[in-house]
């Protein structure tokens, strides 16, 4: 007799797709960080921490060339009722292309001045560089947002295994010969191409030519406009820490700081993974069909899916400090401190994630950008006084995790007015749980 788990996964229901998608996402992302923390240990033994600070300062700017080669394609077409329509897809695919380019010019006039600001020379070649991943994942096909509007993540999350897979070998070939900046250079270059070759061999889903349909670029535009500052906010919430720390405190801090957010971010980015590729997809049919009483149903269930993400910030909370000292030698002790205090900062991290792609399935990115907004205008100053009332890197952990809390009441506000039939039972639990964790590691530390 077929077990009920399998019998659910099957057709082409929403439901069952959702469950397929989930299963893939959290399979291929977990994959991801696996290979991902092997890297970072290796990196961290061929290189000193000041050299592995350098390089996290010059990932910070390829993650955010990324996140700006986008402007909210992927969202625009997943959302839109045009989604697959070669017309609109040709057009959001040329727009993409431009914007790649003009991000690399930006980039490389950027650059000098960058190298000035953090006094580092080999900043200024590495950005000329790292810039021209922009242009190259601007001809990615839009058959990766078509497949993660069909919920057919299968193919999807293999082809960005393998990318990331050969990205970082690439890198860390480099690095064995050459353990430098340049090898984190390379290896992006080579994982930017790849994307594109294989995404062209396994995911495209009509032939890609140049159009520029007025219409559609309205639709794309007026949407996009506020995915564009959303996506320029999130990458000041998300990396505005790493500019800013080094200039405060000192490289080694960064590299402490960095190490910290690497095990926070696997289970943030989990959630990040599933509400991209899954709920938002099924919250834009739910709504385009008229179906906000089902709204809750569908975050009641990815509560109960999403619980196990949520244990392992609150395990870090108590456990962190010793985790780092097994894992890392002396020289990185510092970042166990860092990873006490982050772990709550994370967990009201992943309750914003777990619900921020509702405003933009409901089609209000405007909300969704002004809920980033708060977060980055709430966390840098934060987090610049309390290192300095201080002075050190716990103050500024500190401030981060303070402004994760004042974001998420922000965000829940807005989620509220866009989805007013939305309930607070989850996150109400979620909080309970958190605070009682909380005054468990106080008494104990006490």
């Amino acid at each position: 007799m077929e077990h009920p788990a399998a019998r659910s996964m099957r057709g082409d229901k929403l439901r069952a797709k959702a469950i397929r998608g989930s299963a893939w996402t959290l399979a291929g992302f977990g994959a991801q960080q696996v290979i991902r923390l092997g890297s970072t240990l290796i990196l961290t033994r061929l290189l000193f921490p000041e050299a592995f600070g350098i390089m996290a300062l010059a990932n910070v700017f390829m993650v955010g060339l990324q996140m700006f080669s986008d402007i909210g394609i992927r969202p625009s077409i997943i959302q839109n009722k045009r989604g697959e329509d070669p017309d609109f897809l040709n057009t959001a695919w040329t727009i993409q292309i431009i914007r790649g380019f003009a991000l690399w010019t930006i980039a490389c006039a950027i650059a000098y001045p960058v190298a000035l600001l953090y006094e580092n020379a080999t900043l200024f070649p590495v950005l000329c560089v790292i810039g021209a991943t922009a242009a190259i994942r601007g001809f990615q096909t839009t058959g990766y947002a078509t497949a993660n509007r069909r919920l057919s993540l299968g193919k999807l999350t293999i082809v960005e295994l393998i990318t990331q897979v050969v990205g970082i070998v690439a890198t860390i070939v480099w690095a064995v010969f050459h353990p430098t900046v340049w090898a984190l250079a390379g290896g992006a270059i080579v994982s930017s191409a790849l994307s594109i070759l294989l995404g062209f061999r396994v995911l495209s889903t009509h032939p890609h030519r140049l159009r520029w349909d007025t219409t559609a670029v309205r639709e794309l535009l007026r949407f996009g406009k506020w995915i564009f500052l959303s996506t320029a906010l999130t990458f000041l919430s998300q990396s505005g820490d790493r500019l800013l720390l080094p200039k405060i405190l000192s490289i080694n801090d960064l590299t402490f700081y960095t190490l910290a957010m690497t095990f926070l971010l696997i289970p943030m980015n989990v959630l990040r993974q599933i509400a991209g590729k899954v709920l938002l997809p099924v919250y834009s049919e739910v709504l385009n069909k008229g179906g906000t009483e089902r709204v809750n149903r569908v975050t009641s269930k990815f509560s109960i899916l999403s619980a196990p993400a949520f244990a392992v910030p609150l395990l870090l909370l108590f456990f962190g400090e010793w985790l780092v000292s097994v894992m890392y030698d002396s020289r990185y002790s510092g970042a166990g401190p860092a990873l006490t205090i982050l772990s709550v900062g994370g967990y009201f991290a992943m309750m914003r994630a777990s619900q921020f792609g509702l405003m933009l399935a409901a089609g209000n990115s405007k909300r969704a950008m002004l809920s980033n907004a708060v977060r980055v205008l709430a966390a840098l100053p934060l987090a610049s006084a309390m290192s300095v009332w201080t002075g050190g890197l716990e103050g500024f952990c500190a401030g981060m995790a303070i402004s994760e809390g004042v974001s998420l009441l922000f965000q829940r506000s807005m989620t509220r007015r866009t989805v007013p039939e939305l309930k607070a039972t989850s996150d109400q639990i979620l909080l309970v749980v958190l605070l009682a964790a909380v005054l468990v590691k106080a008494v104990t530390v006490w």
